[in-house]
């Protein structure tokens, strides 16, 4: 597998209070769009409930980390809707959750000639000034109307700190597996 950015080891993840699965249907998900705010909103209310009614100084309130939550699965699972492809149509959906953090995984599966154009877009990701490249993102996809830019992970990686990985397997000439996992702290 090849791998970008920040990724959990499984023994740290084997350790969280909590794991929870999901297995859906992409073609589910894109033909029936509100499903993903549907999925999203259930995975967020769900993830808050593990945020203290009270928190602790400089850690979010339930309802922030519900809406930090909802907006990062929405366009986790709406990315799963629009490029999913090739002969294996199942997204993996899972959730750990920790006292300071959460960390969400989407697999997907898209043709090998999308591999390319994917990694190229993580690596500006990761390797750029997030500041710099959302105002070239943003200014590009005004003029061309286009999406696929990732300006979805840019504004959750400037705005509200995420951590992402990537992983890349081949599962034979058809059809590759996406995996992405997100960090989100429960600090504010």
């Amino acid at each position: 597998m090849h791998q970008f950015g920040v990724f959990q080891d499984p023994a740290v993840l084997a350790s969280a209070e909590s794991h929870n699965r999901l297995a859906i249907d992409a073609s589910q998900l894109a033909r029936f769009w509100h499903r993903c705010g549907m999925t999203s909103d259930f995975w967020a209310r769900y993830g808050s409930l593990f945020v203290p009614t009270a928190p602790r100084s400089g850690f979010l309130s339930r309802e922030s980390a519900f809406h930090v939550f909802s907006y990062l699965l929405n366009e986790l699972f709406e990315n799963c809707a629009k490029f999913s492809g090739g002969p294996v149509s199942a997204v993996g959906f899972d959730s750990w959750m920790f006292a300071d953090q959460v960390v969400y995984q989407i697999s997907n599966h898209i043709r090998p000639e999308g591999v390319q154009g994917f990694t190229e877009l993580i690596q500006e990701l990761l390797q750029g000034d997030l500041e710099e490249l959302y105002f070239r993102k943003l200014e590009a996809n005004a003029e061309s109307g286009q999406g696929g830019s990732g300006l979805g992970y840019l504004t959750l990686m400037k705005d509200y700190g995420i951590k992402f990985g990537f992983g890349f397997e081949a599962l034979g000439d058809e059809s590759v597996r996406v995996d992405v996992q997100a960090l989100v702290s429960k600090k504010g």
